[in-house]
């Protein structure tokens, strides 16, 4: 049953279907703007958490790797990829004038950090697991676990 929840989550099905959740809760958070306003905050919001979901693995694969030792990579991913996210959600919903931020936002900062968090930490626990003889990169095959990612 998780092996099954996992592909979902991994695939680019979960992260439209994500994406719909969220959108439509920006939607709903913002209709006091008028639904015109509300509706291009809900697409927006739509298209935003569709695309983080499908690149933020790739995202955290490639911080992963930028550090020089795997736990200063687990770090690095974490960090980066909640910088982004969060910078880049902030960014556009104060461009195109999103009254309520803080409250359309709110539902995915749970979720959002705890795929930032245990995303690093499984690359971290694979490294460990078979260490990489030096030269090579770490958690090579990590982005098997995002195929359609490349």
């Amino acid at each position: 049953m998780f092996d099954h929840l996992r592909r979902l989550m991994d695939s680019a099905f979960g992260a439209v279907l994500g994406g719909a959740a969220y959108g439509s809760w920006a939607t709903y958070a913002n209709w006091s703007a008028g639904s015109s306003h509300a509706l291009r905050i809900g697409a927006t919001h739509f298209a935003m958490s569709t695309g983080l979901t499908l690149i933020g693995v790739a995202i955290m694969n490639r911080l992963f790797r930028f550090a020089g030792d795997p736990r200063g990579g687990a770090a690095l991913a974490f960090c980066g990829s909640m910088g982004f996210t969060y910078a880049l959600l902030i960014g556009v919903h104060s461009l195109i004038g999103t009254p309520h931020i803080l409250l359309t936002l709110a539902p995915g900062f749970l979720p959002t950090l705890s795929f930032c968090l245990a995303y690093p930490l499984l690359l971290l626990r694979q490294t460990r697991r078979a260490p990489q003889p030096a030269g090579l990169p770490l958690a090579e095959d990590a982005d098997e676990a995002a195929p359609f990612i490349r």
